[in-house]
């Protein structure tokens, strides 16, 4: 009996020890994931996502296209010069059948203040023509805050019906300007709260 009683020990120890080193591989992965997301989500701040271009659309080079896009979408005012642009491309996917979706674009600028003046042109803006074909603008997120972000939709189709301006900024917030003013929230909650308070 002593016997068993000692080897019923000896498994709920080693039983403790695999749930003790378990706990801290999940914890080690926890943070790596957390590592590789702002990453990916930092490699991701100087892009912007072009969405309404038809599938090859582009002629020749896709970053010179977009480069002389956003000249003509917004003018020599606030584009003496063609922006530059490291790169352009379409979002990795498999090409839609003719009448499908098209792909987003994915263009990354060189210089941050270039892209933020696009994406607030964009903003303010809200309905982009370009050759006959509306297009949108937006930051390019990674998929985690993407999901991060999804979480207001609720709120934001709410206020897209009152026609308060708004916008998902880095890193998972929503943005609202009402009444001259600019707003910022970590949750859907914070934001549903604001609205309730200021704007219902």
């Amino acid at each position: 009996m002593a016997e068993v009683e000692a080897g019923l020990s000896g498994h709920s120890d080693q039983l403790t020890t695999l749930e003790a080193r378990f706990d801290d591989v999940a914890a080690a992965n926890k943070s790596l994931q957390l590592q590789v997301e702002d990453l990916i989500s930092c490699s991701k701040r100087q892009n912007t996502r072009v969405i309404g271009l038809p599938e090859d659309s582009e002629t020749g080079s896709p970053t010179q296209f977009m480069a002389e896009l956003f000249k003509e979408v917004l003018g020599d005012e606030a584009f003496p010069n063609v922006p530059e642009i490291d790169r352009a491309h379409c979002r990795l996917a498999l090409k839609p059948r003719p009448g499908g979706q098209p792909r987003p674009i994915i263009v990354r600028f060189h210089r941050d203040k270039e892209k933020e003046l696009v994406l607030r042109w964009a903003r303010e803006h809200g309905d982009i023509t370009f050759q006959g074909h509306k297009i949108k603008i937006y930051q390019d997120f990674s998929s985690t805050l993407a999901k991060k972000l999804d979480a207001f939709n609720d709120i934001k189709s709410t206020l897209y019906k009152k026609g308060i301006r708004f916008g998902g900024i880095y890193p998972a917030r929503l943005r609202v300007t009402f009444n001259g003013e600019v707003h910022f929230f970590k949750t859907p909650e914070e934001a549903e709260s604001f609205y309730q308070q200021h704007i219902h």
